[in-house]
């Protein structure tokens, strides 16, 4: 049981260490991708041709933030449940125990007590990296603002190619424009707020 488990440990290192490359790869292959087709070329507007790299690099960052942040999530709520399971075996071996094994049962008060830090310590970990687990996914708090007031400041959106300047990618930056709109932080043209309903309409209300 004990070299299984050892395995499976192995195992799942390995897994991580090729995400991890796959990862660096995969992003980047993106950002080279936003650089040269997305942002790439843009004769008509020679303004862009400064905003280029800096433009690429935001809608980069902003769609690597919010699969990481997808990740995170899910790999807590995976830990939630392992720690739900654990708990409740500790509990059942400690209803299973005799009250004279006295060394056993702090054992397992002490795991119970062990499981119960790392789960609030979870918790504190997503606080400090200021994603946030009350709203949906692909959402965090600060660094999405950050972002945006870079690439809005920038006027990225109108320096896309077409087709690429109709397609509302990476979704958040549009997501956080259309609640700017919204709020009436921002003022903004009859044609954008129509664009940004193609990918809002069912979660804004841009009238």
């Amino acid at each position: 049981m004990i070299r299984l488990l050892v395995f499976l440990m192995l195992l799942f290192g390995l897994f991580g260490v090729i995400s991890s490359q796959y990862i660096v790869q995969y992003r980047e292959a993106y950002a080279l991708w936003i650089n040269s087709i997305v942002y790439g070329g843009n004769e008509e507007k020679p303004t862009c041709k400064e905003k280029r790299e800096i433009c690429s690099k935001l809608e980069s960052y902003s769609r690597e933030i919010c699969e990481l942040a997808n990740m995170l999530l899910l790999i807590f709520i995976l830990l939630c449940i392992t720690f739900l399971i654990v708990i409740y075996t500790i509990q059942e071996n400690i209803l299973l125990l005799n009250s004279n094994s006295t060394s056993d049962l702090n054992i397992f008060y002490g795991l119970r007590f062990l499981v119960f830090i790392l789960f609030v310590s979870l918790f504190l970990i997503f606080y400090l990296l200021k994603i946030n687990l009350i709203y949906s996914t692909s959402k965090t708090s600060a660094i999405d603002e950050k972002i945006f007031s870079v690439w809005y400041e920038l006027k990225c959106h109108d320096c896309k190619k077409n087709p690429y300047h109709d397609k509302l990618e990476p979704s958040r930056l549009y997501e956080t424009y259309a609640e700017k709109i919204d709020s009436g932080e921002i003022n903004s043209s009859q044609e954008e707020r129509d664009l940004l309903k193609k990918l809002l309409r069912k979660k804004m209300n841009l009238a």
